[in-house]
């Protein structure tokens, strides 16, 4: 995404600062929410999860490893939503708009 908003037509000497900073504001959110998933997804695969796994003896084991494993299925919903395609297009959207030709 970097390298397509650096070669952006609309992207210049004078105003790259504005392509770096869409990237930042598209890119950013996503990095920080890609972290808070993967320490979840860590907790899970270490059964060290709050409120799912707990290794306590109750004599359902399988069924709260079923569990976890459905939550942890879970977890990787978020790839269905939008994609790359739909990144680019937002951030494209956004470079056009920091730079008034929206």
């Amino acid at each position: 995404m970097l390298g397509r908003l650096l070669a952006h037509p609309l992207t210049t000497l004078d105003n790259v600062h504005v392509a770096l900073k869409t990237y930042q504001d598209v890119r950013l959110p996503f990095a920080q929410f890609l972290a808070h998933k993967t320490e979840s997804i860590g907790d899970m695969y270490e059964f060290d999860a709050p409120g799912y796994y707990d290794d306590t003896d109750r004599g359902n084991e399988r069924e709260e490893l079923e569990l976890l494993k459905e939550k942890i299925l879970d977890q990787f919903g978020w790839e269905d939503e939008g994609g790359a395609i739909a990144e680019w297009l937002d951030a494209e959207r956004k470079l056009k708009e920091s730079l008034g030709k929206a």
